[in-house]
């Protein structure tokens, strides 16, 4: 019995000496896999002569943790404001339009944005910003309003990162693997 209880006591100190999340239930069966959120992007084309575009556009966005969602093509967008009527693909002059998507829900402000026309039209974006559509359809913003207000170059990935710099109010050409 006295064996019993020294053993019971020499285990009870191991315990106590353990660091506190070596004692910490795991569960090994959830592998850090996020749930889905789905956004809205709503993009204004400015009124400048050629502004619109019927080019390819793709998007990415990120926040200060990493997560990540790519957008590869840009379509079916519904139309928020528009000066004239008509047949409407997306990208026109002078029109705001709202694009769906969906992926890891962020963790903390977009604060990276990025897009990449393919084309040879010239594109000029006045703002692109993202809404998180949240239960019973209300939308909140959840990232800066990324002012762009130039020519959008052909075929690279061009935008902006606050995540990481102090400024960098002028948006810039970078290079991602995919």
């Amino acid at each position: 019995m006295k064996a019993l209880s020294i053993l019971a006591m020499a285990t009870l100190a191991f315990i106590i000496s353990l660091p506190v999340d070596a004692v910490q239930p795991t569960n090994h069966g959830f592998q850090g896999s996020k749930p889905n959120c789905t956004y809205s992007i709503e993009i204004e084309t400015t009124c400048a002569q050629s502004a619109e575009t019927r080019d390819h556009v793709s998007l990415r966005f990120s926040d200060s943790k990493g997560d990540l969602i790519i957008v590869k093509h840009l379509n079916n967008p519904k139309l928020l404001y528009a000066p004239k009527g008509g047949g409407y693909g997306g990208f026109g002059r002078c029109a705001i339009d709202v694009f769906e998507a969906s992926g890891p829900c962020m963790s903390t402000r977009v604060c990276s944005l990025y897009v990449k026309k393919v084309g040879s039209d010239d594109w000029r974006p006045g703002w692109v910003k993202v809404l998180h559509q949240q239960d019973g359809g209300r939308e909140v913003p959840v990232s800066y309003v990324f002012y762009f207000r130039t020519f959008v170059p052909e075929n690279v990935w061009f935008g902006f990162d606050y995540c990481k710099s102090k400024g960098g109010f002028v948006p810039r050409v970078v290079s991602f693997d995919n």
